[in-house]
């Protein structure tokens, strides 16, 4: 099965608190959250095929991220969703 744009972004929940260790145990699973641009990347599904960046509202932006070209090293046909930042190398965190 093929996931074709536009589709509809994973969208985080707010808590009022961080659950202890033993929660992970239940399937419970948190990450930190990165401000960045909210994307979708679809790797070409085969031949012929171009890399896909969608916003979390269904446009299309694969043409202002030309950095991500090295994404088309990815497996075909993968679908990513999360959040582009750019990190400041030098400085060791994200670029503001």
């Amino acid at each position: 099965m093929a996931l074709n744009p536009p589709f509809e972004p994973m969208l985080a929940q707010a808590a009022e608190y961080v659950p202890g260790s033993g929660v992970l145990a239940s399937g419970f699973a948190a990450e930190q959250r990165f401000d960045g641009h909210r994307t979708i990347l679809f790797t070409p599904a085969g031949p012929g095929g171009r890399l896909l960046l969608q916003t979390r509202r269904g446009s299309l932006v694969q043409d202002r991220f030309p950095d991500l070209a090295a994404a088309e090293q990815l497996p075909p046909g993968l679908v990513l969703d999360g959040e582009l930042v750019v990190w400041d190398t030098r400085r060791r965190r994200r670029s503001a």
